[in-house]
C-alpha cells in the first residue's frame, strides 16, 4: 500500500532508488488537508529533480497552497503520463505534443522548464572542429524518437541546412555506453548525449569537447534557449484551474531562483538523486550560476513560443512529427495564463 503523506524525504528515496523496472506510486493521493494536491511525473536522472527536491523542501509549492507531489519515473512511463486517464499536469516535449494532439488529445503547454543543455561531443584531439564537419562521419545518438534526438536534428537542418541523421552512419546505445564506444572504443567520431552524460562530458575536458551546444546555438539563432519539456496541462484542467497552474509555476519560479544563488549547496546535496556523478558536480554548478539551467517563467512570452515554434516546424520538414499543433490551441503564454485567471 502507498503512503499518502508523502513528503520531500520520501521522494528523495523515490529518486535514489528509482531503477528500469521500479518506480514510486502515488496514485491515489491527492485531496489530503495539506493543500491543493497535484501529481506530476518527472523521469528518472533529470536535473529538475533537483528543483522538485530542494523546493519542495523549502516549502515553496506548500507557501502556494498546493500538496505537490512530483514522482520519479522511468522515462517510458513519463511520456505517456498525460493522455486520457494519466495525470492532469505534467512536463511533455514538443514531438510528443504532436503526437498526442494528432491523436486527439486536448494538451496544453503553459510553462517554461529546465532547458536542453544536451550536447553534442567529440574527443578532445578530433579533428572535427565545427557543427558542418558531423558530416560523412560516424555519429553516436540515444534515439532519433527521443526529445534530444529530434529537437537536435531539427536545430541543426533549421540552422546549418543538413540533416545529420541521414548523412552519417549512425550508432543508437544508450548514453553511458555511447561515452565508452567514443572515449575508450574508438568506434564512433562524435556522439549526441542526453543530460546525465552532458554534464560527464562538460566536467571531462581532458577526454571530450562539445562541438554543438543546443542552448547557445538556438538562442544566438531566435533570443532564447530550447526548453526541452515545457510544463502541459489537460485543456479542460487548465481552463478550471488556472490559478493552480499560476501557482506551480510560482513554486518552480521559486526553485529556480534558490538553486541559482544556493548553486553549491543544492547539488552537494540533491544532484546525486538528479543523476549527478560525483567529480561532476562543478559542471552543473556553473550552469546553474549562469542562469543556463533554465528561464524565468515572466519569459514565457509569444516572442519565447515564436523560438520554440520554429523549431517544432524544422521537425515536420524533416518527417520527425506528422504535423505542427495548432498553436493557438495547444500552447498559452504567461500573459494569456494570467488573463484567464483573472476571468
Amino acid at each position: 500500500m502507498v503512503d499518502c503523506n508523502l513528503g520531500r524525504r520520501s521522494f528523495t528515496k523515490a529518486a535514489a532508488s528509482v531503477g528500469a523496472a521500479a518506480t514510486v506510486g502515488l496514485a491515489g493521493c491527492l485531496g489530503d488537508d495539506d493543500g491543493e494536491g497535484i501529481e506530476l511525473l518527472t523521469p528518472e536522472g533529470n536535473l529538475n529533480i533537483m528543483h522538485f527536491l530542494a523546493g519542495t523542501d523549502q516549502g515553496f509549492w506548500a507557501d502556494e497552497g498546493l500538496n505537490f507531489n512530483p514522482e520519479v519515473a522511468a522515462y517510458g512511463r513519463f511520456v505517456n503520463a498525460l493522455p486520457d486517464d494519466g495525470n492532469d499536469v505534467g512536463l511533455l516535449e514538443y514531438n510528443n505534443l504532436s503526437q498526442y494532439t494528432q491523436e486527439g488529445e486536448e494538451l496544453v503547454q503553459f510553462g517554461p522548464c529546465i532547458t536542453q543543455i544536451n550536447s553534442i561531443f567529440v574527443p578532445v584531439d578530433s579533428d572535427i572542429e565545427t557543427v558542418e564537419d558531423l558530416q560523412d562521419i560516424r555519429f553516436g545518438h540515444p534515439g532519433w524518437s527521443t526529445g534530444t534526438g529530434t529537437y537536435t536534428q531539427a536545430m541543426i537542418w533549421e540552422q546549418h541546412d543538413f540533416d545529420i541523421r541521414e548523412e552519417n552512419e549512425t550508432t543508437e546505445s544508450d548514453p553511458a555506453t555511447l561515452y565508452d564506444l567514443m572515449v575508450e572504443q574508438d568506434e564512433v567520431d562524435a556522439m549526441l548525449q542526453f543530460t546525465g552524460q552532458t554534464v560527464r562530458g562538460l566536467a571531462n575536458d581532458d577526454e571530450v569537447r562539445p562541438v554543438y551546444n543546443a542552448w547557445e546555438e538556438w538562442e544566438e539563432e531566435t533570443g532564447f534557449p530550447p526548453l526541452i519539456t515545457p510544463w502541459c496541462a489537460q485543456r479542460s484542467w487548465l481552463e478550471d484551474n488556472p490559478e493552480t497552474a499560476l501557482s506551480l509555476l510560482a513554486g518552480w519560479s521559486n526553485a529556480q531562483e534558490h538553486i541559482e544563488q544556493n548553486a553549491e549547496s543544492v547539488v552537494n546535496e540533491y544532484g546525486q538523486q538528479a543523476g549527478v556523478s560525483e567529480g561532476e558536480e562543478s559542471a552543473v554548478i556553473e550552469l546553474a550560476e549562469s542562469g543556463g539551467l533554465h528561464l524565468p517563467v515572466d519569459d514565457y512570452t509569444d516572442e519565447l513560443i515564436d523560438s520554440q515554434w520554429r523549431l517544432v516546424e524544422a521537425m515536420e520538414d524533416l518527417g520527425s512529427i506528422e504535423a505542427v499543433p495548432p498553436r493557438e490551441d495547444h500552447i498559452v503564454s504567461i500573459d494569456e495564463l494570467r488573463a484567464m485567471a483573472e476571468e
